[in-house]
């Protein structure tokens, strides 16, 4: 069997990496959609508890949700994941968080290891789905922490092909990406953008001078490029720390 990649999901919030983290783990009780993602319902909790994700239902029954297996804060943390599912057949999920500006962070969620599934494409399609829901609970719940600075983001968006897919240049969807490319070019924010020879991958180099637009310019490569959100190419998203830059050409 073909190992499936893992899927990542991303957003921004507004706040730094330190309460970005917090609020995703100390807090998750608070935000979590329960009444789409759970196994006791919407009157259930869910709570880290001694290195382990727990989900009580309203009458005391506990679900294990997940394992610990790195707890690296405010930059990182790694889970085996399987609600409702034996611990055996557990994949990995991992959060990070990584500064976007002192008052925002992207946060990414990636999930690995599908092949634990009986069906795994069509899981990794449902949890596809899933966490961005969960996320824009997640990004919603957290209280801003002031003005996001001034001064030019820098963003690296890596394109691959989605499973399946082969050379994207060759599917009729693959449309979708240069058009993003030139909207991106006429709102003067793309830098550079091309594919890696042979590869089927290609990199997007954008510069938003506002940094109060970088969360939507996240979302943007996932939900404004129809190649992305066909399924044709999937993203990940980095911010770029530049300390030199060369004279404009020509």
């Amino acid at each position: 069997m073909t190992k499936l990649p893992p899927i990542r999901r991303q957003v921004v919030v507004p706040a730094g990496p330190q309460i970005a983290f917090d609020v995703f783990t100390a807090e998750i009780g608070s935000w979590w959609p329960l009444e789409r993602f759970s196994v006791y319902g919407p009157k259930a909790t869910t709570a880290f508890h001694d290195g382990r994700l727990v989900e009580t239902g309203p009458d005391g029954t506990e679900s294990e949700w997940a394992t610990v297996l790195d707890w690296e804060p405010p930059r990182r943390l790694r889970m085996s994941w399987h609600p409702g599912r034996p611990a055996a057949s557990a994949t990995v999920v991992e959060v990070t968080f990584m500064p976007v500006t002192e008052t925002q962070t992207l946060v990414t969620v990636t999930h690995d290891d599908w092949e634990r599934f009986a069906e795994p494409a069509a899981s990794r399609t449902e949890y596809g789905s899933g966490w961005p829901l969960v996320l824009t609970r997640y990004a919603t719940s957290v209280e801003p922490a002031g003005d996001p600075g001034s001064g030019p983001v820098w963003l690296v968006l890596t394109h691959t092909p989605a499973p399946g897919v082969g050379n994207p240049l060759d599917h009729p969807g693959f449309a979708g990406h240069p058009a993003f490319l030139e909207s991106l070019r006429e709102r003067g924010v793309l830098v550079a953008a091309g594919p890696f020879p042979g590869t089927g991958e290609g990199m997007t180099v954008v510069r938003v001078d506002d940094p109060g637009a970088a969360a939507a310019m996240v979302a943007e490569a996932t939900e404004a490029d129809a190649s992305v959100a066909g399924g044709v190419l999937e993203v990940r998203v980095r911010p770029w720390v530049v300390i030199a830059s060369g004279a404009p050409l020509p």
